[in-house]
């Protein structure tokens, strides 16, 4: 599960069959019609090989996936910051956006005890955050919000991998809250080139 901010959507000008790399949608043939661009991914890729398409980030392995029908924006492609929930709930709180965690026990609350957590029986309790977060702001309004979540948010120490038993919980690299909100100032950027909201979900 994730968070995904973008830009809001804008009814697209075609089609293009793809395998979802940026580079290789903007190259690939236009369709007017959905049906048809999904008709043509079908054939390609039920087809018994099929090549990298051109522009291809990931030539090695693409061609074992099926290919699909992906809006071209009129805007060309437009940027997104994805974030795991577990790091969403900091970001959307130095942002001042409001979420719901999706956990009676309060998992994301959960994790500033440290870990292993009791159970009072035996086991380890391993919690999973699931958040709720969705809404559209003007880009002008976001730009305000990141920047003054750069202002105010603390030098983020970042925190260790935890092992328990086989699962592994990854941790966040040093600096990991101030990167990542030059990503959202980056999309904010292009978003009022654009003229098109903010919008995360």
């Amino acid at each position: 599960m994730s968070v995904t901010f973008t830009a809001a959507h804008r009814p697209p000008i075609g089609y293009a069959v793809s395998c979802g790399c940026p580079k290789a949608t903007s190259r690939a043939p236009r369709f007017g019609d959905h049906q048809d661009a999904q008709a043509a991914a079908d054939r390609a890729s039920t087809a018994r090989t099929r090549t990298p398409l051109p522009g291809c980030d990931l030539p090695q392995i693409c061609p074992d996936y099926p290919l699909h029908a992906e809006e071209v924006d009129p805007d060309g492609p437009a940027p997104w910051v994805e974030f795991s929930n577990i790091n969403a709930v900091g970001v959307l709180e130095a942002l001042a956006l409001p979420f719901r965690t999706g956990s009676q026990e309060r998992a994301c609350d959960a994790l500033d005890g440290g870990l292993p957590l009791g159970t009072g029986g035996p086991g380890t309790v391993i919690p999973i955050a699931m958040v709720e977060a969705y809404g559209q702001l003007a880009a002008d309004d976001f730009r305000g919000r990141v920047l003054t979540a750069l202002g105010l948010a603390p030098d983020d120490p970042g925190t260790p991998d935890l092992r328990l038993g086989r699962t592994q919980l990854l941790g966040r690299p040093g600096g990991y809250l101030q990167r990542r909100l030059r990503e959202l100032h980056t999309l904010a950027d292009w978003c009022t080139t654009h003229n098109r909201n903010v919008t995360w979900h």
